[in-house]
C-alpha cells in the first residue's frame, strides 16, 4: 500500500525593515517559489511513478492494484495541484480588480 507524504509547512518569509518603519517580505530568499517548484515536482515524480506502475501492470511484471493505488494518489495529487492553481489565479485577478 502506497502511503502519501505529509504536506511541507511553508516557512514565513524574511522581513526586512524599511525607513520608513514598515516591514517589507525580502524576496531574494525564494522560499515561496522554492516551496511550489517542490510540490510541482512531488506531483510530478507521483505521475511518473504511476505511469512506471501501469507499464509494469500492463506486462505483467507488477500487480495491478498497486498500479490502481499509484494512478489514484496521481489523480488525486494533479485535481489538488488544479484546484490550488485555479483558486490562485482566483486570488490574483480579485486582487488586480480592487479599486483604491
Amino acid at each position: 500500500m502506497t502511503v502519501i507524504p505529509p504536506i511541507a509547512a511553508f516557512s514565513p518569509l524574511p522581513v526586512t525593515p524599511t525607513a520608513g518603519g514598515a516591514a517589507a517580505v525580502d524576496s531574494s530568499g525564494g522560499s515561496f517559489s522554492n516551496a511550489i517548484t517542490q510540490a510541482l515536482d512531488s506531483v510530478q515524480q507521483t505521475q511518473n511513478t504511476a505511469s512506471t506502475a501501469e507499464a509494469q501492470a500492463a506486462a505483467g511484471q507488477g500487480s495491478v492494484s498497486d498500479a490502481l493505488i499509484d494512478a489514484t494518489d496521481a489523480s488525486l495529487a494533479t485535481q489538488v495541484t488544479v484546484a490550488l492553481t485555479n483558486k490562485a489565479v482566483t486570488a490574483f485577478t480579485d486582487v488586480m480588480n480592487l479599486q483604491f
